[in-house]
């Protein structure tokens, strides 16, 4: 159990970031899935177990990140996923639960993975990264 809640699918349609993500991810013991598009997340979310799902805000193919988001807790709602974006203002995350902004300090990033893994997040969160704890 311990290893399927550490994978982790990283989705974003630029290669640079992505391939960075998974890096860091990795360095703090994350097995990480990469996908460039929303379409090779979804396969990728079928086939595999996954403990969590980091997604940028705006794909290729899908309408966006909410979009995948959507189809993803249609499959599989108990995995969580999370939003990103380098943009400053909130934007509809949909089914997601939790968003937060690429600026965000890396171990703040860190702890809101840990939350999500945990069980710890349950509800969609704003831009900062704060959430909804479960009770």
């Amino acid at each position: 159990m311990f290893e399927k809640t550490r994978v982790i699918l990283c989705v974003d349609d630029e290669a640079e970031p992505l391939a960075l993500r998974k890096l860091v991810l990795q360095s703090r013991g994350f097995t990480v899935l990469t996908a460039n598009t929303a379409e090779q997340a979804l396969k990728l979310f079928l086939s595999r177990d996954i403990g969590l799902v980091l997604t940028d805000h705006l794909l290729t193919g899908l309408d966006s990140g909410a979009a995948m988001t959507a189809e993803m807790k249609r499959l599989k709602p108990r995995v969580p996923i999370a939003i990103y974006s380098g943009g400053t203002e909130v934007l509809d995350v949909g089914d997601a639960n939790l968003f937060m902004s690429k600026l965000m300090p890396v171990e703040e990033l860190f702890a809101r993975i840990e939350d999500l893994i945990s069980g710890k997040v349950h509800a969609a969160a704003n831009l900062q990264g704060t959430a909804k704890k479960a009770a």
